[in-house]
C-alpha cells in the first residue's frame, strides 16, 4: 500500500463523503424510528422491545458476516447491502402513508437492514485498513468518526425539523435515500477491496469461532471485548430513554428530541479531534478507561435533568466518552489482526458487544417502565463506574501485540 498522506488520499475521501452522507441518513433514522414507535405503541418498554430486536437481527448477522466480509470483493458486497436496505427502509413510510402506522412493519424492516448494515460495516471496516497504511489508521477512523459526528449534529436538527413537520416517517425515507448516495460513492472509488490473500474459510460457523478463537487468544483483545460487552449491557437502549424523558416528562416536542441528538453529536465530534493525541500522550487503556469512567459519571444525572438543554449537555459528555472508545478500539483491532482474518475477527467482536446490548434494551425498559427513568439510569450509570475501576485489573492495561506476532495466533 502506497504511503500517501491520508490528505491526498482520494480513495479514502471518495469513501469517507459517502459514508457521511450516509450517517446524515442514519441520524434522521435514530431520532425517526424511535419517534415512530412510541407514537404507534406509547410504551417505553415496547421501545426497549423494538431495540433488543433490531440488536438480536445485528447477532444474527455477526455469525456471517465476518466469513463472507472474507471470501468475496468487499466493494461488491458493500453496495449490495446499500441497496438492499434502500429498498427494505423505503418499504415503511409507503406502508405508513398508505396503510397508517404499523409497529410489525417498521419493526421488520429494522431488523433486516439492521441484519444487512453490520454485513456492510464489518466490510467498512477492513476497507478503511485496505486504504490507508497501518500508521494513518488512527487518523482515518477519526476523521470517519468525526464526519459520522458532524452528521449527527447536523442530522437529529433537520430530523427534529422534519418529523415535526412531515411526521416521524418522512426521517425514514431520508435514511432509504442516504443509501443510494452509499452506494453511489463506492462505485467510484478506484481501489479494490478483494477477498484478502491468505484467506480461507471453515464455513459460517467454523470462521465465526475463528473469529472467537483470535479474540480470546490475544489478551487486551479479550479484556476489551469483555468489558465492552458489559457496558453495552448496562448502556442498552439508552437513547429511548433519553427520548421518553424529553417527550413524556419534559413534555417537549419533536424539535427538543433532534436538539438533544445533535447536541450529543458535538461530543462525538471533539472526540474525533482529540483521540490520536490523547492516545499518543496518555496510552490506549487509560483513555478506554477514562471515557467509561466519564460516560458512567455523567449517565445518572440524564434522567434527573430539569430541562432540555441540561440533558444535552449530559448526553455530549456520554457521547464524547463513547466515541474515545469506539475510536480507540476499532483502530487497535485493525493495528494486530492480520487482513486474512480481520473480517470474521471484527465480526465476531460486535456478535459479542451486540446480543449483551439487545438483552439491555429490553431489561432497561422494563426497569425504567416499573421504576421510572431517573432511577433506572442512576443505577445504570453508578455500575459502569464499578466496571471501570474494575477493569484497571485487567489485561487491558497490558501492552498490544505487534501484528506479525499474531499470524499464528488462532
Amino acid at each position: 500500500m502506497s504511503s500517501v498522506p491520508l490528505s491526498r488520499n482520494r480513495d479514502f475521501h471518495v469513501f469517507w463523503a459517502g459514508q457521511a452522507l450516509s450517517g446524515l441518513g442514519d441520524a434522521f433514522a435514530t431520532v425517526a424510528a424511535p419517534l415512530l414507535v412510541l407514537q404507534a405503541t406509547g410504551s417505553v418498554e415496547r421501545m426497549g422491545r423494538f431495540t433488543a430486536t433490531v440488536s438480536v437481527a445485528y447477532v444474527a448477522s455477526g455469525l456471517v458476516a465476518g466469513s463472507i466480509v472474507d471470501r468475496v470483493d468487499r466493494r461488491r458486497l458493500m453496495v449490495a447491502c446499500d441497496l438492499a436496505r434502500a429498498l427494505v427502509y423505503a418499504a415503511v413510510p409507503v406502508l405508513w402513508w398508505l396503510r397508517g402506522p404499523s409497529y410489525h412493519a417498521l419493526l421488520l424492516a429494522a431488523a433486516v437492514g439492521a441484519f444487512l448494515g453490520n454485513i456492510f460495516q464489518v466490510a467498512a471496516i477492513t476497507a478503511v485498513a485496505n486504504l490507508v497504511p497501518r500508521e494513518q489508521l488512527l487518523a482515518a477512523n477519526g476523521r470517519m468518526h468525526g464526519a459520522y459526528a458532524a452528521m449527527f449534529f447536523v442530522g437529529p436538527m433537520l430530523a427534529g425539523e422534519v418529523c415535526q413537520r412531515l411526521g416521524a416517517v418522512a426521517g425514514i425515507a431520508v435514511d432509504a435515500g442516504s443509501f443510494v448516495l452509499s452506494a453511489l460513492s463506492l462505485l467510484l472509488v478506484r481501489a479494490r477491496f478483494p477477498r484478502p490473500a491468505g484467506s480461507t474459510s471453515a464455513g459460517p460457523v467454523g470462521d465465526f469461532a475463528l473469529g472467537l478463537r483470535f479474540l480470546w487468544r490475544v489478551p487486551v483483545l479479550r479484556a476489551t471485548a469483555g468489558l465492552l460487552a458489559l457496558s453495552a449491557m448496562l448502556m442498552g437502549g439508552r437513547e429511548n430513554l433519553i427520548i421518553f424523558h424529553v417527550k413524556r416528562e419534559l413534555h417537549r416536542d419533536d424539535r427538543a428530541v433532534g436538539h438533544v441528538f445533535a447536541v450529543a453529536a458535538l461530543g462525538a465530534l471533539a472526540a474525533a479531534a482529540v483521540s490520536a493525541p490523547l492516545r499518543a500522550r496518555f496510552g490506549f487503556a487509560t483513555c478506554w478507561i477514562g471515557a467509561g469512567l466519564l460516560m458512567g459519571a455523567a449517565v445518572p444525572l440524564l434522567g434527573h435533568a430539569p430541562s432540555v438543554a441540561q440533558v444535552a449537555l449530559l448526553a455530549a459528555c456520554v457521547g464524547f466518552a463513547e466515541a474515545i472508545r469506539g475510536i480507540n478500539t476499532m483502530t487497535l483491532r485493525q493495528e494486530i489482526t492480520p487482513d486474512a482474518l480481520l473480517g470474521r475477527v471484527t465480526a465476531a467482536f460486535w456478535t459479542v458487544l451486540t446480543f449483551p446490548a439487545a438483552v439491555g434494551a429490553a431489561l432497561n425498559g422494563r426497569l425504567a417502565e416499573r421504576w421510572g427513568v431517573a432511577p433506572t439510569l442512576t443505577g445504570l450509570g453508578l455500575a459502569l463506574v464499578a466496571l471501570m475501576l474494575a477493569a484497571t485489573r485487567t489485561p487491558i492495561t497490558t501492552p498490544p501485540p505487534p501484528r506479525e506476532s499474531l499470524t499464528d495466533a488462532v
